[in-house]
């Protein structure tokens, strides 16, 4: 997948902002920047509120279609883990893996070594 140069992550947290946030995108076009929505919600946002990826991903494209948007537009499964990645597959176009839970933990000494000797 190639994305356009500009990309804006925008949080529709409760899914009723989509077309007004696709708006503003279609103004900066307009202008002259183009701009690519990539819609993101992460696995605890969606259990705050109770909604799913599935909702983010129908409001994104309710709103594409509504104001006949014919860019690119991405949904991104935000800040997610291992654990949780497999409730974002069938709506997200990529993944922003969360990597708070490895901070301050001391890699594998073969780990180190490996990254350290691979090819760029």
């Amino acid at each position: 997948m190639e994305i356009a140069k500009f990309s804006w992550g925008v949080g529709d947290r409760f899914c009723h902002q989509a077309e007004a946030q696709l708006k503003a995108l279609i103004l900066a076009k307009n202008a002259g920047i183009d701009i690519v929505p990539v819609w993101n919600k992460s696995n605890r946002e969606h259990t705050f509120i109770n909604s799913t990826p599935e909702s983010t991903r129908i409001a994104a494209d309710a709103a594409v279609k509504a104001l006949g948007w014919e860019g690119q537009y991405f949904c991104d499964a935000d800040h997610i883990n291992m654990g949780n990645v497999k409730n974002f597959i069938n709506a997200c176009d990529y993944f922003t893996i969360d990597v708070a839970d490895f901070i301050g933990k001391e890699a594998a000494e073969k780990d180190i070594n490996s990254f350290l000797t691979a090819d760029a």
